[in-house]
């Protein structure tokens, strides 16, 4: 999954993205009261075990999305 492409399904499950909040290629995500970053490198893809990282780290649960 390409960065923007979870972006889109992390706003469209009611995370907040701060794209001002990051250094460099990242941006900081957050969801109540937890946050994470998620790195903007190019048109390179995420591995599903890295978004699985994320979203526990936020404490969602995209189902068979991610």
């Amino acid at each position: 999954m390409k960065p923007k492409q979870l972006l889109k399904l992390l706003r469209s499950h009611g995370v907040e993205v701060l794209e001002q909040r990051g250094k460099g290629g990242h941006v900081l995500v957050r969801y109540q009261g937890r946050q994470s970053i998620v790195p903007l490198h190019g048109n390179l893809d995420l591995g599903p075990t890295f978004i699985k990282k994320i979203c526990r780290q936020l404490g969602i649960e995209l189902g068979s999305e991610g």
